[in-house]
């Protein structure tokens, strides 16, 4: 007697691999980042259409990526008329990507176009966001991102007449983005780990408290917390490593991708950064599956009252426009052309108009103006030593160290406790050897301590617990080196096991 079972074998490995980068889904996920990056792309890129000829033309001052390794003539650099057509173009590209309009053709031409400016202006243009943008345009010029919800999915309903049914594709495509952002997280992790300043919470600190790149609301606010700094900075490592390996279905793609909108928001609120949250953003859109497009759209329809009208057309047919012929993949095709030309045109007419280097003056080009000799030399003097004080960060005293960094600040203390007083330096700054004196109000020394601040070294922290020696009273900490007293810091000593305060200002003697 013979058993028939309908057992199934486990897939093989390279069956599943297969299946990961091969099955076939609607492009639901890359047609929306299609939609957006263009514009992420274009929050930079749109203002330096004004500036063509200073960044990438021959008549300008363009500053190539290739230069810095020794390279000459890598790329061609145009004259001005020629570099203002191509920008142009790669704007109306990027537009017509958008729009989804001659989708396959608009997205080779971006990305040809923004890779070769990026290099010819790496002062300015080159940076991390375009070199992941130009990643992410290359690999949607490869799928069929404008197979749905664009100009060329509606002229192709259009010349048919018929509401074809959903395309599916291989997921490749999107797999590849997903890989990008995973590998980029984990060698920006390796990167971080090899920092020591990074795990330290300087970095961040001190890009918190400038508006370098742009406003950031609430960088200020979070440096008065410096003990967040370092535990940020483990987080973030952590994050990032495993992301590559928990992102990719049930709960651990919601927790990982809920982190990295926070931490990308956080970016934006507290280091300044605009782009650069944004594009990661957009590119978490290849995450999205099928089935959260099924129930978005489903949650949208019971929302949406049904008015209890008949649909005018039967399902799967539509009418055919008289003017369908109008159509066709040949007129779209002219009629991109047509308008990419006037584009080009009207835009190299316009930058001639401006004239930004006077040509077309009655007085001639404008001329550089030659820096006084009184200029030179003090810019160029190398006997001007920094002050001591613009090597002093912070000085503070409190209680407790979180990776190294004074995570409180008091003014009060009792006898027995552990007082814990921290110089933060500003690099980079020679070998030093620096004191933190203990005095009485009136300024007469009571405990000398110093110790030894070497160039790589960014804060210098000294602990002290009181005994009943000291009468109660008022005292205050002192910072010195140089041969200078730089800081002070009060605090009062009383006769109690626990005493906290708010944090004075400190009190600079020199």
């Amino acid at each position: 007697m013979q058993t028939n079972t309908n057992l199934t074998s486990p897939p093989t490995w390279a069956g599943q691999v297969r299946e990961f980068f091969h099955a076939e889904r609607p492009p639901y996920g890359l047609a929306i980042m299609r939609m957006l990056l263009p514009w992420v792309v274009l929050i930079d890129g749109a203002p330096r259409l004004f500036h063509v000829r200073e960044l990438y033309s021959s008549d300008g001052a363009p500053a190539p990526l290739w230069e810095a390794y020794g390279l000459t003539d890598l790329l061609p650099i145009f004259p001005a008329p020629v570099a203002m057509a191509g920008y142009t173009a790669l704007v109306f590209c990027l537009l017509a990507v958008s729009i989804g309009w001659m989708t396959r053709f608009s997205l080779i031409a971006a990305t040809v176009l923004y890779l070769y400016f990026i290099p010819l202006d790496m002062i300015s243009t080159a940076n991390k966001y375009t070199v992941l943008s130009g990643h992410a345009l290359f690999i949607l010029s490869l799928s069929q991102c404008g197979s749905i919800w664009s100009v060329d999915a509606l002229l192709k309903r259009w010349r048919t007449g018929q509401s074809a049914p959903l395309p599916r594709f291989p997921v490749w495509p999107q797999r590849l983005i997903q890989l990008l952002v995973g590998i980029v997280y984990l060698s920006a992790a390796f990167t971080k780990l090899r920092t020591p300043s990074f795990f330290s919470g300087d970095q961040l600190v001190y890009w918190m408290l400038t508006d370098t790149t742009a406003r950031n609301p609430l960088g200020d606010w979070m440096s008065m917390y410096p003990a967040l700094a370092p535990l940020t900075a483990y987080t973030t490592v952590i994050w990032e490593v495993a992301f590559i390996f928990v992102a990719w279905r049930g709960l651990g793609r919601i927790g990982m991708l809920s982190v990295g909108v926070v931490f990308h928001a956080l970016t934006w609120s507290m280091l300044g950064l605009i782009v650069f949250p944004l594009l990661y953003c957009v590119l978490y859109l290849a995450w999205l599956h099928e089935a959260d497009v099924e129930r978005m759209t489903g949650w949208w329809r019971r929302r949406t009252p049904a008015d209890g009208s008949e649909p005018a057309v039967i399902a799967g047919e539509r009418p055919r426009f008289r003017w369908a012929e109008w159509c066709g993949p040949a007129p779209s095709a002219a009629a991109f052309s047509l308008l990419l030309a006037i584009a080009a045109v009207v835009a190299v007419e316009l930058e001639q108009r401006a004239d930004r280097y006077g040509e077309h003056r009655a007085e001639g080009r404008y001329a550089l103006r030659e820096v006084p000799e009184e200029r030179v030399q003090e810019l160029l003097r190398g006997d001007k030593r920094l002050r001591s004080s613009d090597k002093v960060f912070a000085f503070d005293v409190g209680s407790q160290l979180v990776g190294g960094i004074l995570a409180n600040r008091r003014d009060a203390f009792g006898y027995g406790e552990e007082v814990i007083v921290q110089c933060s330096l500003v690099p980079p700054h020679e070998d030093m050897w620096v004191e933190i004196n203990l005095h009485d109000l009136e300024g007469r020394l009571i405990s000398r301590n110093g110790q030894f601040a070497g160039r790589e070294s960014f804060r210098v922290s000294h602990t002290h617990i009181f005994g009943k020696g000291l009468p109660p009273g008022e005292y205050q900490w002192v910072l010195r080196f140089d041969g200078q007293d730089l800081a002070g810091r009060p605090f009062r000593l009383g006769d109690i096991q626990q005493a906290s305060g708010t944090t004075t200002a400190a009190a600079v003697v020199e």
